[in-house]
């Protein structure tokens, strides 16, 4: 093979790297578009995990057939969950200002409510962070998805904080360069952060995933689940 047909090669490191690059700034776009109705923002995470992990990191399957797949899927709990989420930190968030606004400052009740309310909100968040993967992975009840995740977020709580992180920092810089030419950052991170997160919370979730049956193919090829490799 030529040396220009080598670096064409699709096993090539270059181009893994511009294909998988390719994929993020694909999925970020579908992500986005699919967030535009609101309630439909749960599921987008949801299948936007499950693409950054299955497609990109795997390279399993294609960007729009997996994330549709995931999205029809999931949709009924992503999105009860999605709701419920928001209207938490709505109430939180309504509650803060609540205090703000009308309770005495001299006792500082109001600033230990206020505080207490803080420590919610970020608990909240450190759940969420494990509740749209594990529904991305498992097929669980409601309740045990909730269990799952919030059993995860504290026993594998370094973990959990890395991606915390990486969303907290994404989101600041998205902030700051909101309506400047630099704004592709909000079309870039998405996918670029969806990747990223797979690599802590996958090895979360492993140790987690029941074992398969090992299933052969025509060929007698063992027949592995994505996530195996």
């Amino acid at each position: 093979m030529s040396r220009l047909g080598r670096f064409f090669a699709t096993d090539n490191p270059v181009m893994v790297t511009l294909s998988r690059i390719a994929d993020m700034l694909w999925v970020s776009i579908i992500f986005l578009v699919f967030c535009i109705p609101v309630i439909t923002i749960g599921d987008a995470i949801t299948s936007l995990y499950y693409v950054c992990a299955k497609v990109i990191r795997h390279g399993q399957g294609y960007v729009w057939r997996e994330f549709w797949r995931s999205f029809k899927m999931n949709f009924k709990q992503s999105t009860i969950y999605w709701v419920i989420i928001v209207l938490a930190y709505t109430i939180l968030i309504w509650n803060i200002n609540y205090l703000g606004l009308n309770m005495s400052t001299k006792t500082g009740t109001g600033g230990v409510l206020a505080a207490v309310y803080l420590v919610m909100m970020i608990i909240l968040a450190l759940i969420t962070i494990n509740i749209f993967p594990i529904i991305s992975r498992f097929d669980n009840k409601f309740t045990t998805t909730f269990k799952f995740a919030m059993f995860c977020a504290f026993r594998h709580i370094l973990h959990t904080l890395v991606i915390f992180a990486m969303i907290f920092f994404s989101a600041m810089l998205i902030y700051v360069q909101f309506a400047t030419p630099t704004m592709i950052f909000g079309i870039v991170l998405p996918g670029l952060v969806g990747f990223l997160s797979t690599y802590p919370m996958e090895h979360v979730l492993k140790k987690y995933q029941p074992k398969s049956e090992v299933t052969y193919d025509d060929t007698g090829t063992p027949v592995r689940e994505w996530y195996d490799d």
